[in-house]
């Protein structure tokens, strides 16, 4: 068969082999679950003691997430925030799904409560993962927060002008869903969010959590909270198109540098004109 000839038909793969390879990728998924919720843990313990009397740390790691930083956007929260002193998350290394994050707070103007927390629960009729470490189908395939019940707590506010998810509603405008909660996504025909977010500490005063803010916390900020404090985490605004700050000062240099060739260039032909004249004699 010549080149020409060949159409490209992808293979049928045998019903019982394609459920093995489908066991084994789920087997994998799990075991890397299960050593990233270990070296989570290690990095926690070793880092939160640290940054812990470190003035405003949590709130810059925070604010130096792209998305998460769109839900803290007014002052209020921004100062209320700032009295935070650390932020810690409860994982089970052999069932790595449900989780908790706990806010820990200094003391504060705006709520009496030390500890705020989220707590991502498995839905009812969830099996729990066997002690003995083995994989189960439920496992294998775990899609993430989406599978798991958040819940809510209440914020005791020291008075009605401190209460920000009150004075901050969350305002969703554009669709069809009566649930001020809900938040535009792929999922829907319009796409994308108009309104406004709200105050960020609606998150812990509502269970549902459209925003995803408690994923990006366990999975993205917090297995990497020094690089977020530097602004140079996955998704911060420092490390746009995946370029740290010093090749953003790279790249301006060499563009500036291109400018000045580009100027001597320009002057060097001007200098040739002004000697020849516009015949070039």
């Amino acid at each position: 068969m010549s080149a020409e000839d060949f159409e490209f038909e992808p293979p049928v793969v045998p019903q019982d082999l394609a459920d093995e390879l489908e066991i084994e990728e789920g087997d994998k998924n799990v075991r890397q679950n299960r050593f990233y919720v270990q070296e989570t843990e290690v990095y926690l313990k070793h880092l939160r003691p640290r940054v812990k009397k470190i003035d405003k740390f949590w709130l810059t790691t925070l604010l130096n997430h792209t998305q998460l930083a769109a839900t803290a956007t007014s002052k209020e929260d921004q100062h209320a925030l700032s009295f935070l002193e650390d932020i810690e998350l409860v994982q089970d290394l052999n069932d790595f799904r449900p989780f908790e994050l706990k806010f820990h707070f200094k003391e504060n103007p705006y709520f009496t409560n030390t500890v705020l927390s989220k707590k991502y629960a498995l839905k009812e009729g969830t099996e729990p993962a066997p002690k003995d470490g083995s994989i189960t189908d439920e496992l294998r395939k775990f899609e993430g927060t989406d599978d798991l019940s958040a819940e809510s707590i209440k914020i005791d506010w020291k008075s009605e002008d401190k209460n920000l998810p009150k004075k901050q509603p969350r305002v969703v405008q554009g669709h069809d869903h009566d649930d001020p909660n809900h938040v535009c996504g792929d999922d829907d025909s319009e796409g994308g969010f108009e309104g406004d977010l709200g105050s960020f500490f609606i998150f812990f005063e509502n269970a549902e959590d459209p925003l995803q803010i408690g994923d990006i916390l366990r999975s993205e900020i917090l297995p990497d909270a020094y690089a977020y404090f530097e602004n140079r985490g996955d998704n911060s605004p420092g490390n746009e198109f995946g370029m740290d700050s010093d090749e953003d000062d790279e790249l301006d240099e060499e563009s500036d540098d291109d400018e000045e060739e580009i100027d001597l260039e320009a002057e060097e032909i001007n200098k040739k004109k002004r000697k020849f004249g516009k015949n070039g004699k």
